[in-house]
């Protein structure tokens, strides 16, 4: 999709840098990537089809020397707070860069960066990766058996995974029988994941057991999809969190008051005596998050839910499995590695929490354009999701959309207009200032300006 810029620095040539990198040039656009790793950067340049450069992205000298005179955006994207904030500020204030976009972990230095940017001309944001995971897995608790979930036009359309199981009243029914099943709200196959493979789905394929379908659903129909899908709500009270850093203590809070049982373990004593002091209603246990004693003394078996978000990815997936064995109902890991994507639900984790695809998602809500209210990235980033304004004069708002012209793999899902919510169908017309919600496939992201 195209921005209101052509030229794109990012600072950082990490997972996140990398990926929104081979994304912005899939768009046409030209980008530079500063990489302070000399081995990092050789093996970005063998990688992505973009311009490396070795250095420290926070200093004028190799920002100008990557094109920020000439960049319409410029995204920090490290893994020190301290490196984002300072070529986020470079980029702001001395070269004027109208849209710049920080990632920090530290609340107190997304405040600076907000207020020291408030006045300024331009779209410059903070995107914060813990506070999104906590966001993220509250709405996984909120949809039971879920591999993933997001939200799109003001939380009223869920796009929800699920694994369909050989008991599911979906199996063997066409995608295009949706319309049938839901006939007055929003609720369709938007993305299916068969064969190692993804992709976005005709009218006429046919859902198979072992199917892991994303739905885009209205929440009024959340729960007639759940029974269908052969979800059963967990009525067990219990939350259990391994990890007292950012993303656990953050859930534990936003998790107090909601007549929920929650207990944190974390392995530090120092760690697990601050997150006490930190936290109100949670019980704080310092203990290994591996341990079975533990677990099983803390009433495992009693847990609708697991947590592990510690800052070892691979503790997270082992106490995961520890805690699935042991009797808990659902098991969630903090894991950024690309290559567990493709094995959530089938391992015994039942949602993997990526940062990486969270924070890629919310940069790309500043970065697609002009009219881009939200975008994200579904499992293994190989499909978007992306809620759009339609603008007046657009092909979108020409003519009926099936007469648009959409290539496969482009799929209008659902048409807001002023409070009326609907599934999106051949037949209709989208008018300018709908708010519209769309499924495509990676790689052609940038033909989607071509109907906006």
């Amino acid at each position: 999709m195209a921005t209101q810029f052509k030229k794109v620095i990012i600072v950082g040539g990490g997972l996140v840098g990398q990926t929104l990198a081979a994304k912005l040039a899939y768009d046409g656009l030209d980008v530079a990537v500063i990489e302070s790793d000399a081995g990092r950067a050789r093996d970005l340049r063998e990688e992505l089809d973009v311009e490396v450069l070795v250095g420290n992205g926070a200093k004028m000298s190799v920002l100008r020397e990557a094109g920020v005179e000439k960049a319409g955006l410029v995204v920090a994207a490290t893994d020190s707070d301290e490196t984002n904030l300072t070529a986020g500020f470079v980029a702001t204030h001395v070269f004027q860069v109208q849209c710049v976009v920080v990632r920090v972990r530290d609340e107190g230095h997304e405040e600076g960066f907000r207020a020291a940017t408030a006045n300024l001309p331009g779209n410059h944001t903070c995107v914060n990766p813990d506070a999104a995971a906590v966001d993220h897995i509250a709405r996984l608790l909120e949809v039971p058996g879920s591999l993933d979930v997001m939200q799109f036009l003001d939380g009223d359309l869920l796009v929800a995974a699920f694994r369909i199981g050989d008991g599911s009243d979906f199996v063997g029914l066409r995608v295009s029988d949706m319309q049938l099943l839901f006939a007055a709200t929003p609720t369709v196959v938007v993305a299916i994941h068969r064969d190692d493979s993804w992709r976005v789905p005709r009218g006429d394929d046919r859902i198979l057991a072992g199917d892991i379908l994303y739905f885009a659903i209205a929440r009024e129909e959340l729960q007639d999809v759940l029974s269908l899908v052969g979800v059963s709500v967990d009525q067990r009270a219990r939350i259990l969190i391994a990890g007292a850093t950012p993303v656990g203590i953050g859930l534990a809070r936003s998790l107090e008051g909601q007549h929920l049982h929650v207990v944190l373990v974390e392995e530090d004593e120092d760690l697990a005596a601050e997150a006490a002091d930190q936290l109100g209603d949670t019980l704080v246990i310092q203990g290994r998050v591996t341990d079975h004693e533990l677990l099983i003394e803390e009433e495992i078996e009693r847990v609708a839910t697991y947590v592990a978000v510690t800052d070892d990815h691979e503790t997270n997936l082992v106490s995961g499995l520890v805690a699935k064995r042991l009797g808990a109902g659902r098991a969630f890991a903090l894991v950024d590695n690309p290559a567990i994507g493709s094995l959530v639900g089938e391992i015994g984790i039942d949602a993997i929490v990526s940062r990486r695809l969270l924070t890629i998602g919310l940069s790309l809500e500043y970065i697609r354009g002009a009219g881009v209210r939200a975008g994200g990235a579904l499992i293994e980033d190989q499909v978007e999701v992306i809620e759009v304004d339609a603008a007046r004069g657009s092909r979108l708002t020409a003519r009926r959309l099936a007469d648009v012209g959409l290539p496969p793999g482009i799929l209008v899902v659902a048409v807001r207009r002023g409070e009326t919510l609907r599934v999106a169908q051949g037949s209709d017309r989208v008018e300018p200032g709908d708010r519209v919600v769309l499924v495509v496939a990676t790689p052609l992201v940038g033909r989607v300006t071509e109907f906006l």
